[in-house]
């Protein structure tokens, strides 16, 4: 079911199937301008560079 959320501005909801694929991608070497691309195509949503870096860096010791 859906649950509507109410979100601050600026601020984005990413869910871990989201975050999963950015991981992949990065992992291929995908870079994050082609990642962010292909985010807006299949989810219609808008993330910045800087937002894709900030998952990607999670994983960086």
């Amino acid at each position: 079911t859906f649950e509507p959320k109410i979100v601050p501005k600026r601020q984005l909801i990413i869910t871990d199937e989201l975050e999963g694929t950015i991981l992949s991608m990065y992992a291929m070497g995908v870079s994050t301008r082609a990642m962010g691309d292909y985010v807006q195509q299949m989810n219609a949503i808008e993330i910045s560079p800087a937002e894709i870096s900030r998952i990607t860096d999670r994983v960086l010791p």
